[in-house]
């Protein structure tokens, strides 16, 4: 009995060991993605690891643990390899606040990569955003690619926003309104990227 409980404890502690192991290797992936993409881009980056997350339903805000120590200052753009996750709205020593571009107070001008029309994108807090202002014959169809448009002032231009799911008209008809699937997966970021200007 004593021989069967031993290898049961064994057993776990083996899964355990391999679950780390698991862990480890995708963090490794994730890291390495992470640095060539910085040694590739055009901007100044500092890399960040989300330590928390907004606890509220009303916000979308993540907290890295980086900060002033490292040029990091408020208004800065945080992005991902993907594309633009959201902005610096709050800065310590050694930590961020970061406003997800998911957040109802978020807004960023934008531009359809396809037919260049402009439009203001904003958080909805769900899994989407929003494109606002589009007038009736506005040229955005289902599957357009959505960048910066440069004109919100710290967004650099082109920066990938998301992937219109849908096109629809606002309730008074005179305008029409987009939903953007984002670039960055918003939910499951454990790093960040802020670009220091």
């Amino acid at each position: 009995m004593v021989a069967k409980e031993r290898f049961k404890k064994n057993l776990e502690i083996l899964r355990q060991r391999e679950e780390n192991a698991k862990e480890i290797y995708l963090e490794n992936i994730r890291l390495k993605n992470l640095l060539d993409f910085t040694r590739q881009s055009e901007y100044k980056l500092v890399a960040g690891r989300v330590i928390g997350r907004s606890p509220d339903n009303w916000s979308s805000i993540v907290i890295i643990d980086k900060g002033q120590n490292s040029q990091i200052k408020r208004g800065m753009v945080a992005i991902t390899p993907l594309g633009l996750i959201g902005r610096v709205i709050e800065v310590t020593g050694s930590t961020a606040k970061i406003m997800l571009i998911n957040d109802p107070n978020f807004s960023v001008s934008s531009i359809v990569q396809r037919s260049r029309q402009e439009g203001l994108v904003s958080g909805t807090l769900g899994g989407v955003l929003m494109m606002k202002y589009l007038p009736n014959e506005a040229d955005i169809q289902v599957s357009d690619i959505v960048l910066t448009s440069g004109l919100t002032e710290m967004y650099p231009k082109g920066l990938p926003v998301g992937e219109v799911t849908e096109v629809g008209e606002e309730f008074s008809g005179l305008t029409r309104y987009a939903l953007i699937k984002p670039a960055a997966d918003l939910t499951n970021c454990e790093e960040v990227l802020v670009i220091i200007r």
